[in-house]
């Protein structure tokens, strides 16, 4: 592990304050010249979906679904990345994503600390909710998996229900 910091995996789980996390992230990778990988993963439901319509729909429909359904999420976070620079664009801002990877799966940390070995990131950075310590451990999280097991440090932006509206990291 080196200390200098070429490679962001910002790992984006689409919910509430996403596009400012996502904001934090591009102007970190900004500020440091550094390359951005954006990864969110969404369950793989194929199963669950086989057992709720008693299988009277073809795995290749099936299939379908679940692709349109990725390729839906990355042009959500397409979106986003389009709006962050709509509002900057007299700034002319660098752009360094590099990448949107939308994996499908169960086990969301693996898969990020997957992707971070992969993809050779060197920061790992992530929207966390402060929930606390005991609803982790009660429920398991993300978070609390991905600083236990990663490789590479890890950044958490904080997102709080009661932060103001609008405010900027």
């Amino acid at each position: 592990m080196t200390n200098q910091i070429k490679t962001i995996l910002y790992a984006a789980d689409l919910g509430d304050d996403s596009e400012r996390v996502l904001a934090y992230a591009i102007d970190m990778a900004n500020r440091l010249g550094a390359s951005l990988q954006v990864l969110t993963v969404i369950p793989d439901q194929r199963e669950k979906s086989l057992i709720e319509v008693d299988s009277h729909v073809p795995q290749d429909m099936l299939d379908q679904y679940h692709d349109a359904r990725a390729l839906r999420v990355r042009q959500h976070i397409e979106a986003q990345v389009a709006a962050f620079y709509a509002v900057r664009a007299d700034k002319t801002p660098r752009r360094p994503i590099a990448e949107i990877i939308v994996n499908e799966g169960d086990d969301v940390a693996e898969l990020i600390l997957d992707e971070a070995r992969t993809g050779s990131a060197d920061l790992i950075l992530m929207a966390s909710r402060g929930e606390g310590l005991l609803m982790g451990l009660l429920f398991g999280s993300v978070v609390n998996e991905v600083t236990r097991k990663s490789p590479v440090p890890l950044l958490l932006v904080p997102i709080r229900e009661d932060a103001e509206a609008g405010a900027q990291p």
